[in-house]
């Protein structure tokens, strides 16, 4: 048997329980979402992460340097789904500042 505050209050319904439920939920502050390096943006698109072929353009070189540098462990890349892989922009940077194929040299 339960003494006390407990014992004197009655059992709250469903209903109630809801209601201050999604009053609290109201209350709440929202912030807008902001999109980041890892979010979409329009067409499900990821901002800011590069494909084999960004990469090579941005490099200037062929994309299959851009795949042979990640399979040698040159360049860092990124799990996309289940088959793609993307690659950070600072990354690249790091890769091209390492001595990357690009056009100038």
């Amino acid at each position: 048997m339960l003494t006390g505050a407990a014992s004197n209050t009655a059992p709250r319904t469903v209903e109630a329980i809801v209601r201050d439920t999604s009053q609290r939920e109201m209350e709440v502050e929202r912030t807008p979402s902001v999109i980041t390096d890892a979010g979409t943006a329009d067409g499900g698109r990821h901002v800011g992460l590069l494909t084999a072929f960004d990469v090579a353009e941005r490099v200037g070189c062929h994309e299959e340097s851009v795949r042979h540098a990640y399979l040698c462990g040159q360049l860092k890349r990124q799990r996309f789904g289940v088959r793609s892989w993307r690659f950070y922009p600072s990354d690249v940077e790091d890769w091209i500042r390492r001595g990357a194929p690009t056009r100038i040299s």
